[in-house]
């Protein structure tokens, strides 16, 4: 019998909020309150830095990127450098790894996979660009991973480019990589797509590379099994 994952799929959330959910659930997973969890979602425009970040992976500083409307977060999560905002597929997993692989590597592959296999459905041919972690179309960039690992629990995940404007990804030096190219499916195929069938086709691909059976659940659910009150700020953007 496959193992249970409760499915979140919410709307636009800010970052803080849904790190700070991300934090709770965790906490729950650990202490056997919950089942994993696979959260979709998009976040308003944000910059976030990982545990190796570097002052040179900033283009500009902190206080300019918040002027001009982004929000910027330094994470625990690996990695460097990356942007979240309105079009893009955010996912995270908030899981007992060990349950799925005991192998920190494998585990990146397994969500790389998840991300090359939504791409196909759309008739992208994606793969993986050796020497760096994510997801790559003819040298360019399109899906990134940053994760955190906490006794055989891992949390934050993955984000793919979907209909989201690219020109911010030149206010930062993506993932470290000097010249990097960045791409998207709307990009690649010249229209937009609906990120709705970009969620489920993750939704699809993730149940068969984790082996779960995927369940739906309501926000309310959730924080009534996890004895939570805290309620998440959602944001109304339009694409």
């Amino acid at each position: 019998m496959r193992r249970k994952c409760l499915l979140l799929q919410l709307d636009t959330v800010e970052y803080g909020e849904a790190w700070e959910f991300q934090k709770t659930l965790l906490a729950a997973r650990i202490s056997e309150k919950t089942e994993d969890c696979f959260i979709l979602l998009q976040h308003p425009p944000t910059f976030t830095f990982g545990r190796r970040y570097k002052e040179a992976n900033l283009v500009s500083n902190k206080e300019y990127y918040e002027n001009i409307g982004f929000a910027v977060y330094k994470t625990d999560r690996g990695g460097l450098a990356t942007y979240h905002g309105p079009g893009q597929a955010v996912g995270y997993p908030i899981i007992k790894m060990n349950d799925y692989t005991r192998d920190y590597y494998q585990y990146l592959r397994m969500l790389e996979e998840l991300m090359i296999r939504t791409l196909a459905d759309f008739g992208i041919a994606a793969g993986r660009n050796e020497g760096y972690t994510g997801v790559w179309v003819n040298q360019a960039k399109i899906g990134f991973i940053g994760v955190r690992i906490a006794l055989g629990y891992a949390m934050h995940g993955f984000s793919l480019n979907v209909n989201n404007d690219l020109s911010q990804f030149n206010y930062i030096t993506p993932c470290g990589i000097q010249g990097v190219r960045i791409t998207s499916i709307r990009k690649l195929l010249s229209e937009s797509v609906n990120i709705e069938e970009v969620y489920d086709k993750l939704v699809s691909h993730y149940s068969d590379i984790f082996q779960t059976q995927m369940v739906p659940i309501e926000m309310d659910a959730v924080m009534q099994r996890i004895g939570s009150k805290k309620n998440l700020r959602f944001c109304l953007l339009q694409e």
